[in-house]
């Protein structure tokens, strides 16, 4: 009998630990993927183009979290980008500093735009259709058998 249950506490153990990457780990780690992806790609592209007003490229890593893992992660990903535009392309380059006022007011409405777009996102996605998204079992046959012997 207890070791039923030390094999019950082990599977509950391994399924909260997926859950926990599931929830949080795999969101940050794609999401710092992609952000970082979209700066080499705007760094490129900002050195041969000298284009202004790149950061509104970052809409689209933010739009594709907010699909795939819910409102949350894409917030988080607005504030990293937000900063990561104001660190690499915003004059003096290099620093959190900006220094044109109008290029600070930029980013304040790059990031409310951002947040709002994340939140109209998630919305569209529904965060109850990500949630099940994430809970979903990998093998449902096998889920569906060990729930029947009371696993």
């Amino acid at each position: 009998m207890d070791a039923g249950m030390s094999v019950r506490a082990d599977r509950e153990f391994v399924e909260a630990t997926r859950s926990l990457l599931r929830r949080w780990v795999t969101p940050i780690t794609v999401s710092a993927t992609l952000l970082a992806l979209t700066t080499v790609f705007l760094w490129m592209i900002n050195a041969s183009l000298k284009q202004d007003h790149l950061i509104f490229i970052y809409f689209v890593p933010t739009a594709l979290i907010a699909i795939r893992y819910g409102s949350i992660p894409a917030m988080c990903m607005t504030i990293a980008c937000t900063f990561a535009a104001a660190y690499f392309f915003y004059a003096p380059h290099l620093s959190f500093k900006v220094d044109s006022p109008l290029d600070l007011l930029e980013l304040i409405l790059f990031s409310l735009l951002a947040l709002l777009a994340s939140q109209v996102v998630s919305g569209f996605a529904r965060d109850s259709d990500v949630e099940k998204r994430r809970e979903r079992p990998r093998w449902p046959v096998l889920a569906a058998l060990l729930r029947r012997l009371g696993f």
